[in-house]
């Protein structure tokens, strides 16, 4: 079972390269007119400072998963006024269905509750079936739908109230 951890700036290039791969992979779900950007946007310079920052950054929570000395999943948020947003959780494709999101999703939540989060909040788009999936199976509860949100595709807001 993989390893999971919090991400540090000497993680930053190789957790670039499993994001930028989980992105692609998102092709089978979403529309190049959704995916496209973000792949634009992280080759930016500048694009990757933000990031790097908001890894240093203290509400930051940026986790890992290895496996073999691989990095094979990414969990990024970051907590503000009680909720900790989950803003991107991926797997590499060929390691999905096997529990690796899980990992990662109940690490997220229990370092929400180490910050004293009231709440997990997140949005994805109804097409991802297998991350609707994983939500719902772990406690969240759709809260809201976004009619044409990000890049024009609708979302729904799932989150989790934390004890």
């Amino acid at each position: 079972m993989p390893e999971v951890w919090a991400v540090t700036v000497n993680d930053f290039e190789e957790l670039l390269k499993c994001y930028v791969e989980i992105w692609d992979n998102l092709r089978e779900w979403l529309p190049d007119s959704f995916v496209d950007p973000e792949l634009e946007s992280i080759r930016k310079t500048e694009s990757r400072e933000r990031f790097k920052q908001r890894i240093e950054s203290k509400d930051g929570i940026f986790l890992l998963a290895e496996e073999k000395n691989k990095i094979i999943g990414v969990a990024l948020g970051r907590e503000y006024g009680g909720v900790c947003n989950l803003g991107f959780l991926g797997i590499k494709k060929e390691h999905r269905r096997k529990g690796v999101g899980t990992n990662l999703l109940s690490r997220f939540v229990k370092e929400a509750k180490k910050r004293k989060a009231h709440k997990v909040s997140l949005h994805t788009s109804p097409s991802l079936l297998p991350a609707i999936k994983l939500y719902i199976k772990n406690g969240f509860v759709p809260e809201g739908f976004l009619r044409k949100h990000t890049r024009g595709l609708d979302m729904i807001v799932y989150s989790k109230f934390l004890e």
